[in-house]
């Protein structure tokens, strides 16, 4: 079986914008994590911040272009796009609440969390130590 990763919002948007400051990083993580056959795992919700974030910084066509790679990974079944149901959402906002006292944590990364729990992954390709902070192994 191969191992898979959840991909957070801060290496798709570092991968995909080369004035990014971890761009580099992103580059050599990817290139890494794919020699090791790891299959990427996404969330619709983190895939919304990459494509806003993305457009505005990186302009409207590298945000589509990303988009249309995104959508192609996922026909083709080379990546893993969990979608976020309204289950999974009452679930994060039990989380939401629960670390009421983390100012900076956000709505996206408690769904992340509930669907990185339900899917069986245990590690996440991001720069968030909010992960780290919840169980959850970070790269790079």
């Amino acid at each position: 079986m191969m191992p898979r990763i959840l991909v957070d919002t801060w290496f798709w948007v570092a991968l995909n914008w080369e004035r990014d400051q971890d761009h580099d990083l992103a580059v050599l993580a990817n290139d890494e994590l794919l020699d090791q056959d790891y299959v990427y795992v996404t969330t619709n919700f983190i895939l919304a911040e990459a494509y806003t974030l993305l457009r505005r910084w990186a302009g409207p066509e590298r945000a589509i272009a990303f988009g249309r790679e995104i959508r192609a990974a996922v026909q083709a079944e080379a990546m893993e796009l969990v979608y976020v149901t309204p289950e999974m959402e009452s679930e994060a906002w039990t989380v939401f609440e629960l670390y009421s006292d983390v100012r900076d944590l956000s709505y996206v990364d408690c769904t992340t969390f509930v669907a990185m729990q339900e899917a069986g992954l245990f590690e996440a390709l991001t720069n968030d130590e909010h992960f780290s902070m919840v169980g959850f192994a970070i790269q790079p």
